[in-house]
């Protein structure tokens, strides 16, 4: 008897190999997204600099608010006197206060890299764009006073080392496979703990339209 001319031929090649190996391919939404998870790999260096941010900036305050206090306040304050100049006492309440800000953004950082809320990695973009915006406002502040112009050099390096920075770190946190899979929230542990999908919301009005 004759083989069923409907029936779909068979192929006769095996399965796609790499090498030895034969090739497997993701079956689910899970399998497709996996990846490396947990802190790990680039986000240890990230670790590491902010708690570098954190000692640092309050290393700088702990020496400011001590050279204010020495009576430097008043010579750089008062009219008249050998380091006065009217922006000067703006300018040293700015970089007291936004190194203040950035050794406690730094810590709230580090709480949420610890729990992998998936707050971090948006706040670490915010973090990394308010650095070059604090430091390029102090750049040009301090380019006003002479006394700070005369050694404007670190200031500059600073602001080059948070450009630097952000234009590594921000794409990082934006395609990093370990980014998505660690900063998911509690929610979606649970969900990929229990197998189960996050719901479609853009799905509901089609199926609705459907049952109309």
């Amino acid at each position: 008897m004759s083989e069923n001319p409907y029936q779909a031929p068979q192929s006769t090649r095996g399965g796609l190999q790499l090498g030895d190996e034969p090739l497997v391919f993701a079956q689910s939404p899970q399998e497709r997204n996996a990846g490396p998870e947990g802190i790990g790999g680039w986000l240890i260096l990230m670790t590491i600099g902010l708690v570098v941010t954190v000692l640092s900036n309050l290393l700088i305050v702990a020496t400011t608010t001590r050279m204010l206090g020495n009576g430097n306040w008043d010579a750089f304050t008062t009219p008249g006197a050998a380091y006065y100049h009217p922006l000067m006492g703006p300018l040293l309440m700015f970089e007291l206060i936004g190194n203040s800000a950035f050794a406690l953004s730094a810590l709230v950082m580090l709480v949420l890299l610890f729990t992998k809320s998936r707050w971090f990695p948006r706040g670490m973009i915010a973090l990394y764009v308010a650095s070059v915006l604090f430091l390029g406002t102090d750049l040009l502040i301090g380019m006003q006073v002479p006394v700070v112009a005369q050694e404007i050099g670190p200031s500059v390096t600073a602001l080059v080392r948070a450009i630097f920075a952000a234009a590594i770190w921000i794409p990082y946190l934006l395609v990093s496979k370990r980014v998505r899979n660690t900063f998911v929230g509690q929610r979606a542990v649970e969900r990929r703990a229990t197998g189960r999908l996050e719901p479609r919301w853009d799905a509901a009005p089609a199926a609705d339209d459907a049952a109309s």
